[in-house]
């Protein structure tokens, strides 16, 4: 497999030449193409954002010129004794329908259409009294009354007492031609020697209108730019849902704020626009590196034929030895690498026969490994055969009870012989717990009764193999006395681990054992070795479990393992957490 992977990549000393060559041109040219990219756009991107901030604080500077221009309008009011006349006539409560004479709609309208001659950006100049009347230039439709319902704004432009407001896009229903959104300018007139309350004017602006003030300013074809006003709301473009990311990398963005209305302006620019310039030139540098990969090509091509002559020579010689043709020889021209290099050769084929030889011999002596292995598995298979003949000699002699026995004998051999798995399903290891007790119970007959609690969806979780087995056998040689004993073993989860318990009832063990055993559990390897024989051979209690103990932890660290303690009224438990873990 890992031949055919290098075959499948395979380049000849040619190609490697060739590819030597071009690199050599082409990575300097990538380097100070790169390095001449990275100095460019951060110096267009530099003086870009510099001449952004001009035009976005030109924008401020037309915004305020213009809002001045407003202001000196929304004035005008105050020193027209015939409007400041009419809208004492009308400074009555609020009345729906108020009446209003031709005379004063004549004067009114004069007035407003000479404010707003020659501005298209205004969509209209109205006057609105207290009294509910409302007065318009004469080239706008509007109704000659405005509702209460709809004077939300006014209480905005009420707040700032005389104060030009900028009011932020909105709905108003006074125009004959249907609702409309606009963007308006509005102040609250004061009678100039009383300073009582007797109007409004307000100045409707176009959709379009704001554009039109900075139309004049080139801001880019791809290019964002957001108005607020001093709480925020976007004045322009009307429809944003959302103002700029300053985060977003492929903008460059910069802001202005006016002191004179407190309206921020933000303006950003494509970045691919900037790096247009730095992209030509690159494009200009990539032509010139191919050019000169061309000419590379063309001399690697002249001057790779004299340097792989002699290599091609000596692949062509080991191409007949791998035929067979093991009496072939290189000729030595020079006495360079490649000389050397088909002198070893020679040198190697010489010693060709000899090393078969030795190949040979040595395939003899792993068929016979292989015969010994098989040999080797005999045992087992002749144990198996066995016990089945005792099991169907118990069978027809009706021994139903040594029949099982025998049957769970042989369930517990092929179990612990097969080394290939080292973790099992659960449901395995019960089986050969099962197995194990059905076994002990010939020896102990009613002293021993065994409870299983286990949930059918935990069956095939793995586990380690061989988990259980220890902490049964260590009840039956530790737990056992006069009175019958009861095993329970469980399995519960818990978040994301396996939590299984063995209980008995049996004869436990005091406190101080107890503590001599969790000191064992946690005991390092070399202090524990030389204690685990007695002096007669016995084997000391309590290494199942910690063999059990630091296995777990090998395999799945510290937090995991087994922890020993008392009932409640006689007997020990052994907890066992380990982690969830499925067949993948």
């Amino acid at each position: 497999m890992q031949l055919q992977h290098f075959n499948r990549f395979f380049l000849s000393l040619r190609m490697k030449f060739m590819i030597l060559f071009m690199a050599l041109i082409t990575i300097p040219f990538m380097i100070s193409g790169a390095f001449t990219y990275t100095k460019y756009a951060s110096n267009v991107e530099q003086s870009t954002k510099n001449s952004t901030l001009q035009i976005v604080d030109q924008i401020r500077i037309n915004l305020d010129r213009y809002v001045k221009e407003i202001e000196r309008l929304t004035l005008a009011p105050l020193y027209d004794p015939n409007v400041l006349a009419i809208l004492k006539n009308h400074s009555q409560l609020y009345q729906k329908g108020a009446y209003l004479t031709a005379e004063e709609q004549f004067k009114m309208n004069l007035f407003i259409s000479s404010m707003s001659f020659d501005r298209s950006e205004i969509e209209s100049i109205l006057i609105f009294t207290n009294d509910g009347s409302l007065f318009g230039n004469a080239d706008t439709n509007v109704t000659n009354y405005w509702l209460e319902e709809n004077k939300k704004w006014m209480e905005q432009v009420d707040n700032d007492d005389g104060g030009l407001t900028i009011l932020p896009p909105h709905a108003v229903s006074y125009y004959m031609a249907g609702p409309k959104t606009v963007i308006s300018l509005s102040r609250l007139i004061r009678e100039p020697y009383t300073h009582s309350k007797i109007g409004f004017i307000k100045v409707d602006l176009k959709v379009d209108g704001f554009e039109n003030i900075f139309s004049s300013v080139n801001f880019g074809n791809n290019s964002k730019l957001y108005i607020y006003d001093r709480n925020g709301i976007p004045l322009y473009p009307q429809s944003a849902a959302a103002g700029p990311d300053i985060n977003d990398p492929r903008f460059l963005s910069a802001s202005a704020k006016s002191k004179y209305t407190g309206m921020q302006i933000w303006g950003q620019i494509p970045l691919e626009e900037l790096r247009k310039e730095a992209k030509d030139i690159t494009g200009y540098t990539l032509m010139i590196s191919l050019i000169s990969l061309a000419v590379a090509f063309l001399l690697a091509i002249v001057s790779s034929d004299r340097l792989v002559k002699p290599i091609r020579h000596l692949q062509s010689k080991m191409e007949l030895v791998k035929k067979g043709f093991l009496k072939e020889r290189a000729v030595v021209v020079h006495n360079d690498e490649i000389g050397q290099l088909s002198e070893v050769f020679n040198r190697m084929m010489s010693e060709i026969d000899r090393l078969v030889r030795e190949v040979y011999e040595t395939k003899l002596r792993e068929r016979d490994a292989e015969i010994s292995a098989l040999q080797s598995q005999m045992n087992p298979h002749f144990l198996y055969n066995t016990l089945e003949s005792i099991n169907m000699m118990a069978v027809q002699i009706n021994h139903l009870e040594l029949s099982g026995v025998v049957s769970s004998l042989g369930k517990l051999l092929r179990y612990t012989v097969d080394k290939r798995q080292t973790k099992v399903y659960l449901r395995d290891e019960l089986r050969f717990v099962e197995a194990y007790l059905q076994i002990q119970k010939l020896r102990s007959g009613d002293s021993m009764r065994a409870e299983l609690f286990i949930d059918p969806s935990l069956h095939i979780v793995l586990v380690p193999k061989l988990l259980l087995q220890p902490l049964v056998e260590n009840v039956i040689e530790h737990g056992m006395g006069s009175e019958p004993v009861t095993i329970r073993i469980r399995a519960a989860a818990e978040n994301d681990d396996l939590i299984m318990t063995v209980e008995d009832d049996g004869v436990g063990m005091d406190d101080p054992a107890l503590e001599r055993l969790l000191l064992r559990l946690s005991a390092p390897e070399e202090t524990t070795s030389a204690a685990r024989n007695t002096a007669f051979g016995q084997r000391n209690g309590g290494y199942a479990l910690r063999n059990v103990h630091q296995r777990l932890q090998l395999l799945y660290g510290k937090p995991y393992g087994i922890r020993i303690q008392h009932n409640d009224h006689k007997g020990m438990t052994v907890l066992i957490r380990l982690p969830f873990e499925w067949e993948e």
